[in-house]
């Protein structure tokens, strides 16, 4: 009996002790994570959003979603700011998060107040690697970059024709109209954002 006991109290013991540790760890950096997180983001939103001082947190989007049932695509937007050049408001950056192939594909959209794309960034995604997560590809994106279009984007195979036709990634269409379905939805509640704007 008493050769149980021993090595499970030892075992005990070590375990506590990981735990403890692994406890102060958490408890020591989580502030510094927590900071790290919102620096990147704030740096992420300039980067879409060049030139810009500051953004502010616009609360009501899903109040705009839930307003427009005709366009679900708004539901993809996740949150939303708007970008100061001091008291002038310059544009958005929306956070939008849509189904991939591989999962969800997770970006943010700069669009300015002529609802002009001035940039996007896809954050994190799991899509094949070499053939879903071309879409990252600056190939791809320059697609969308700087691009201010007249109607609905859409996702074609082989050569555009047309303003707003986007050229999909070869084997990956699923992915392509994901990335290009979150663009559309953030560029829609731009103009819904303009919209309630104008009325104010």
């Amino acid at each position: 009996m008493n050769g149980i006991i021993k090595p499970a109290v030892v075992l005990f013991l070590v375990c506590l002790v990981v735990t403890c540790g692994l406890v102060l760890t958490y408890n020591l950096t989580k502030d510094i994570i927590d900071e790290r997180t919102v620096l990147d983001a704030e740096n992420a939103r300039k980067e879409v959003l060049a030139g810009v001082d500051g953004f502010v947190k616009i609360e009501n989007i899903a109040d705009i979603a839930e307003s427009n049932p005709d366009n679900a695509a708004l539901k993809l937007v996740r949150e939303a700011y708007v970008g100061l050049k001091g008291e002038e408001e310059a544009g958005y950056v929306f956070s939008v998060v849509n189904k991939g192939y591989g999962g969800d594909i997770n970006l943010i959209v700069g669009v300015d107040k002529s609802g002009k794309i001035t940039g996007l960034k896809i954050i994190k995604h799991s899509e094949t690697p070499g053939l879903g997560s071309k879409v990252t590809d600056k190939k791809f994106i320059s697609q969308l970059d700087g691009i201010t279009p007249a109607g609905r984007l859409t996702v074609v195979k082989g050569q555009t024709e047309k303003p707003g036709e986007i050229n999909a990634v070869s084997g990956a269409t699923v992915s392509s109209r994901a990335v290009v379905g979150a663009v559309q939805a953030a560029l829609d509640m731009a103009a819904e954002l303009e919209k309630a704007a104008d009325k104010q």
